[in-house]
Formats: structure tokens, C-alpha cells, sequence
């Protein structure tokens, strides 16, 4: 018993997490894979059009705003079937207002890859940035 009701909130979670990331509002466009939110930008590095393992990086400058922050970045990729879960590279704490992390793993030559950051709990996505 105990078994299965692990697997239906793991499953409840799940979906749970997937209408959130549905939802968040994406990030207005911007060249080079950037995207304006209401008080920064938000961006993504990396190369797309070629598969293999490359390094991505997503960044955020805080702007008109006072303090630093702590915020969670990541990517997210997709094809044109599927949407993967974003890959988290970790948290950071804004420095004179901005942060950045990155890490490698693999893209297939035809998937799309947009940047992805927590902050208080809402998720903020860049625009695809597609191959």
C-alpha cells in the first residue's frame, strides 16, 4: 500500500510540475536568446544544430532593483514531440546584480533549448532558441 501511494503522489507531483512549468510566463523576445522580464533579462548560451555533448548557460541581470537575490537556473530542451523537464545547473546569489551558471550535457541536432530560472517559487523561461 504504502508503495502505491508513493507512486500516485510521485505521479501528482509530477503533473503538478509539468502545469506549473506549462504556465510560467516566458520571457518577452530579445536577440542572441535573451529574453526581458519585468525588473532583468534572462538569457541562454550554447549551440544548437548539431548533436553532441556542448556547454549552456543561462544568465540573469537584475536590474532597477536593490539587494542581491538567490536564484535557481537551468535549461530546458525540446523537439518537436516532447518537451524534456528543465535540467537544473544549481543556485546562485546575484552578484552587482547578476548570475550565471552552466553545465554540459547532450543536444541532438534538431532540438530547440530556451533557459529556465526560479525565483520564489515562478519559473521564468527565455524564447526558444532553435537550430
Amino acid at each position: 500500500m504504502n508503495i502505491r501511494r508513493s507512486l500516485g503522489i510521485s505521479v501528482t507531483v509530477a503533473a503538478l510540475l509539468g502545469t506549473t512549468l506549462a504556465t510560467a510566463p516566458p520571457a518577452s523576445a530579445t536577440p542572441a536568446g535573451c529574453g526581458d522580464l519585468s525588473n532583468g533579462q534572462l538569457c541562454v548560451r550554447g549551440r544548437t544544430g548539431t548533436s553532441g555533448n556542448f556547454r549552456f548557460s543561462t544568465l540573469y541581470w537584475r536590474s532597477g532593483a536593490r539587494g542581491e537575490i538567490t536564484v535557481k537556473l537551468g535549461s530546458q530542451r525540446k523537439t518537436d514531440r516532447i518537451i524534456a523537464f528543465p535540467l537544473w545547473f544549481g543556485s546562485k546569489k546575484t552578484r552587482n546584480g547578476y548570475a550565471k551558471l552552466s553545465k554540459r550535457h547532450h543536444i541532438s541536432r534538431h532540438e530547440c533549448v530556451r533557459g529556465v530560472m526560479e525565483y520564489k517559487r515562478d519559473i521564468y523561461f527565455t524564447k526558444w532558441r532553435c537550430p
